[in-house]
């Protein structure tokens, strides 16, 4: 009887543990997918952020990492996924850079376009100055 209750005790225990370990897995995918899912909606705002097109090319590439993330995790390569992962936060990092780079450029661009069409508008009136000043002494000239 003892042997019988140490081996139904020891069947018990391996049940437990693979039922532990089913449920550890499943609480792994399923912070995998919600991460997937996190980073999916990153790259979507990340392309609402891109108004000018900037990194077009590096969010398809984003998306293309995490389609291979989410095919990874359904075959419970658990550490591939999170490698996998690390590299799609890099990836977002620099693509956010890159749009912040890019806005930055524009609104540059924007203020030496004010600036040259300031100056072009002093220069103009500077001649118009010195026009006046010619005039006024030519006809100082005619009145004396």
């Amino acid at each position: 009887m003892k042997r019988t209750a140490k081996i139904v005790l020891g069947l018990l225990l391996a049940v437990s543990a693979l039922a532990v370990g089913s449920l550890v897995r499943a609480g792994e995918a399923d912070d995998l997918q919600r991460m997937i899912e996190v980073a999916r909606q990153g790259a979507k705002d990340l392309e609402r952020l891109d108004d000018q097109g900037a990194v077009r090319d590096e969010v398809a590439m984003l998306n293309v990492w995490l389609d291979q993330a989410w095919g990874l995790r359904a075959k419970e390569k658990y550490d591939d996924v999170r490698l996998l992962l690390d590299r799609v936060q890099a990836q977002a990092e620099m693509i956010h850079e890159k749009i912040t780079a890019a806005q930055l450029v524009r609104e540059a661009t924007r203020k030496e376009t004010e600036v040259k069409r300031i100056r072009d508008e002093i220069a103009k009136t500077r001649e118009a100055l010195q026009q006046a000043t010619l005039q006024r002494a030519a006809l100082e000239a005619r009145g004396k």
